[in-house]
């Protein structure tokens, strides 16, 4: 039997990068799986590809910068499917800049769906979850797995906003945790730099801001990570396909390192 056969699995962000590994792993898993990005092209695009495997698959357009779009998502999935048993919130967005040259709109732009857009999917998926019937005796009634960042975990030249937001994301896994257990396990991943359109927009904005030949930033990241190679989406994957099986039901409020032993805590 596969680990997620039987499970309603939702990914924001799923349109394209992690989010899209992610939901391609799920279904691999067994699982029916709703793919929800701003982009609606990228999210219809993986639900596509998804349904032409015989998975049972969905796509929707949402900016989870507004609370009102992530509640109707929710609605939605619960309405085709019955109900809702892992929200992965994945959307993320990042600015490169120096303390002293981040803007308010950059500020903004980065937490409106970093942290407040997290908190809000996560605030609508929970309150659904938490008034449905346990996915199986005896185990949780929903998971929540929230996409931080080693950068959440200390100050980052000139990831200030970013490194704020994916900080946030740590505190708000945890709180959400203690709040919502035992009917919720509410866990997140921290991955270090990985092969995604996200990190080719760090390395041209980091290359650019200290006048680096491109490409450059992303070469010293990879030498630095212990395991010799460049990360991959499905690295990650593999941790969001644990914290979604019943392998992890005793496991919340915690923040998986996925990034080859770059950081050791």
């Amino acid at each position: 039997m596969k680990t997620l056969e039987g499970v309603i699995a939702l990914v924001t962000g799923g349109g394209r990068g992690i989010g899209a590994a992610i939901a391609e792993r799920y279904a691999n898993d067994g699982a029916a799986v709703v793919v929800a990005d701003l982009d609606e092209a990228n999210a219809r695009g993986v639900a596509d590809r998804l349904r032409a495997r015989g998975v049972e698959a969905e796509s929707l357009a949402v900016d989870v910068r507004e609370p009102e779009q992530s509640a109707a998502m929710i609605k939605r999935v619960v309405e085709r499917f019955g109900r809702l048993d892992v929200l992965v919130n994945n959307a993320g967005v990042i600015r490169v800049r120096s303390l002293l040259d981040t803007s308010p709109d950059d500020w903004d732009h980065v937490q409106s769906v970093n942290a407040r857009g997290l908190f809000f999917a996560l605030q609508a998926g929970a309150r659904h979850m938490l008034d449905q019937e346990p996915m199986a005796p005896g185990r949780p009634s929903g998971k929540i797995i929230n996409m931080a960042s080693i950068a959440g975990r200390g100050g980052r030249k000139l990831m200030a906003a970013y490194s704020a937001s994916k900080a946030a994301a740590i505190v708000i896994t945890q709180t959400a945790a203690v709040e919502f257990a035992p009917r919720l396990t509410v866990n997140s991943i921290c991955p270090g730099p990985v092969g995604t359109d996200m990190w080719t927009q760090i390395d041209r904005e980091w290359a650019e801001h200290e006048q680096r030949p491109i490409g450059s930033v992303w070469e010293e990241r990879v030498r630095a990570i212990p395991m010799k190679r460049t990360e991959t989406p499905d690295d990650v994957a593999a941790m969001a396909a644990f914290l979604a099986s019943k392998d992890s039901d005793f496991i919340t409020g915690q923040s998986y390192h996925v990034d080859g032993g770059l950081l050791m805590l």
